[in-house]
C-alpha cells in the first residue's frame, strides 16, 4: 500500500488547521483595542504562529485574508439563510427579516467589525466597501419589488429610498442604537419602523396644496 495518500491528508490536515488558526487570529486581532494601529499580515502570522508565507499561501494578499475573514464572519452571523429572505413573497415581510439578517449580523461581529471599520489599510477598506456594496445591491432588488406590488416609491424616489435604508441597516446605524438598554430584538423593530416611515408616499405636494388654497380663496 502506498504511502502517498496517507501523506497528502495529513498536508491538507496541516493546511486547514493552519487556515483555521489565521482566521481565528486576524479575528482576534481585529477585536483587539489595537487593531486600528497594528492589523498587518506581520501581525496576523505572529499571533497565529505560522510565517508570514504561510498566510500569503493560504489567502495571496492581505485582500484575501479579509475577504476569507468576512466570509467567516457572515457564517457566524447567519447570513448564509439571506437566499431564505429573497423568497419570501411579501415585499415588506422581506425587508423586516433583511434588517433581522443585519442586525443579527453586525451583533455577532461587533467586536471585530469595529476594529475593521478602524483600519486605515486600503485592502481593508476596499474588501468592507465591496462586502456593503452587497448590502446595497440587495437593497435594491427588495425595493424594486416594492415598487412593483406597491406602486412606491415612485422611480425618481427610488435612489433615495435606497440610500436612506441602506443608512438604516448600516453597522453605525445598529452600534449607535444597540445601548445596554436595548437589545437586538428591539433594535430591529426600531429600524424596521423607520424604515416604514421612508417608504410612506407623499400624499399631497406642495404645487397641489397651492393650487388647492388658490381655488378655495377664489370660492370665497
Amino acid at each position: 500500500m502506498s504511502p502517498r495518500p496517507y501523506r497528502m491528508e495529513r498536508r491538507q490536515e496541516s493546511t486547514d488547521e493552519n487556515r483555521r488558526r489565521i482566521l481565528k487570529a486576524a479575528r482576534d486581532l481585529l477585536a483587539s483595542p489595537q487593531a486600528a494601529a497594528r492589523f498587518s499580515v506581520e501581525a496576523v502570522a505572529r499571533r497565529a504562529g505560522v510565517a508570514r508565507m504561510t498566510v500569503y499561501y493560504q489567502f495571496g494578499s492581505m485582500r484575501g485574508l479579509l475577504q476569507a475573514v468576512c466570509d467567516s464572519l457572515a457564517l457566524a452571523g447567519g447570513l448564509q439563510d439571506l437566499p431564505e429572505v429573497f423568497r419570501l413573497t411579501d415585499p415588506h415581510k422581506a425587508l423586516d427579516q433583511f434588517i433581522v439578517a443585519f442586525v443579527r449580523f453586525w451583533e455577532t461581529n461587533r467586536a471585530v467589525l469595529r476594529g475593521a471599520m478602524a483600519v486605515a489599510d486600503p485592502d481593508v477598506v476596499a474588501v468592507l466597501e465591496e462586502r456593503s456594496g452587497w448590502r446595497r445591491k440587495g437593497l435594491g432588488v427588495l425595493v424594486e419589488r416594492l415598487r412593483k406590488q406597491t406602486g412606491r416609491p415612485k422611480p425618481k424616489d427610488t435612489p433615495d429610498t435606497i440610500d436612506l435604508l441602506y443608512m438604516l441597516t448600516s453597522f453605525y446605524t445598529y452600534d449607535s442604537l444597540a445601548t445596554p438598554r436595548r437589545s437586538a430584538g428591539q433594535v430591529a423593530r426600531l429600524v424596521q419602523q423607520l424604515a416604514r416611515k421612508v417608504l410612506v408616499k407623499t400624499k399631497t405636494s406642495p404645487r397641489r396644496h397651492e393650487g388647492h388654497e388658490g381655488h378655495s380663496r377664489s370660492r370665497n
